[in-house]
């Protein structure tokens, strides 16, 4: 028992480690839209407030105007991405459909792939071919059914996404019109202050690593699309630089996953020029990420992205597909926690009153 007295720091934070890890696995997926409901309700008060004061206008009706503005601008920006990826397949089909196109490139990389291995380009195709007839066999028979199959499960998903952002949507306005009922209510809770202090110091986390994360997104997306610009592979640079600048934002992904693929097929094709830029381009993008990083992120979270890295890692296997953001979340919260409590420990042995 003295032990346990001795070291009751370290039980506190234990407790709170699996407290962090038992609330985002099964209380946080119920309460997620009224979660985003009520930080979109904070983020948008102040001009709430404006609104109610100068304009007398309810805030009710101010947020609905500005969810359906951000649902317009959305919609926007998905109607031209999806006419942007149109036009880049039906650039793409019409091109592999001319009669030879597609054996033409097909025999390119394997004559390319045979001159940088010193094979016989013959045997190179033919080996090719005979692995593109399995797999088309196997997709025959197990990847195709298995896609139909899987179709009620995805309709599944889409009609509970479909909901969750209903309840959000009705959620925002119910908040928006409560909202200083609820922030009275919550004043009058014992733990308000902590917790309080716990949210802020989680938002500014958070908010800090997405204003970093951001930045080095934009700057990635500049790189990627001048570099695809420069080397004249495709007609519309801008959507293939946003595109793999997004994927770079991910966690495992990466623009390798495009770039070094992309630069070995333009090896094949003999197109040593663009395949040499795209190569440079990656290595750009790279090493713009390993500078900006460190420096954005680890100095405004106090975090080493090697321990974001980690965070993404361990949610994905604990929470699934959701812990690429709850992974993360969870590190924070737990720093925020421990540190409210390592301030008690060191408020209480120097004589001061403990909150």
């Amino acid at each position: 028992m003295d032990w346990i007295r001795k070291n009751h720091i370290i039980w506190k934070k234990i407790g709170i480690t699996a407290g962090v890890y038992l609330g985002m696995k099964y209380l946080v997926p119920l309460l997620i839209p009224f979660f985003i409901a009520a930080l979109l309700v904070c983020w948008c008060w102040p001009l709430l407030q404006w609104a109610q004061r100068r304009l007398r206008i309810k805030p009710a009706f101010v947020m609905a105007v500005l969810l359906i503005l951000a649902a317009a601008l959305l919609a926007g920006l998905g109607i031209w991405l999806g006419k942007s990826i149109g036009e880049l397949a039906r650039h793409l089909a019409e091109m592999f459909t001319k009669p030879g196109t597609a054996e033409n490139i097909l025999y390119e990389c394997c004559d390319g792939l045979s001159e940088l291995m010193h094979l016989e380009s013959e045997d190179v195709r033919v080996f090719v071919t005979e692995q593109l007839n399995v797999f088309r066999d196997h997709a025959r028979q197990n990847i195709l059914p298995g896609a139909f199959g899987g179709s009620w499960e995805f309709l599944k998903g889409a009609g509970a996404w479909g909901a969750a952002l209903l309840v959000t949507g009705v959620a925002l306005l119910l908040i928006a019109e409560d909202f200083e009922k609820i922030r009275e209510m919550g004043r009058k809770w014992p733990l308000y202050e902590a917790v309080s202090s716990v949210i802020r110091g989680i938002l500014r986390s958070v908010g800090g690593y997405l204003r970093a994360q951001c930045i080095i997104m934009g700057i990635v997306m500049l790189l990627c699309t001048a570099g695809i610009w420069i080397s004249g592979t495709v007609s519309n640079p801008i959507l293939a630089g946003i595109g793999i600048g997004f994927l770079d934002a991910l966690p495992v992904f990466g623009t390798g996953t495009v770039f070094l693929p992309w630069a070995l097929v333009l090896v094949f094709q003999k197109n040593y020029s663009a395949a040499l830029i795209l190569a440079v381009t990656y290595g750009v993008c790279v090493l713009a990420r390993e500078i900006l990083e460190p420096k954005l992120i680890g100095g405004k979270l106090g975090i080493l992205p090697v321990v974001i890295l980690a965070s993404v890692y361990a949610g994905v296997k604990l929470y699934g597909f959701g812990g690429i953001l709850l992974g993360p979340l969870s590190v924070l919260l737990i720093q925020e926690l421990w540190r409210q409590v390592d301030a008690a420990e060191a408020k209480s042995l120097s004589g001061a009153p403990e909150l």
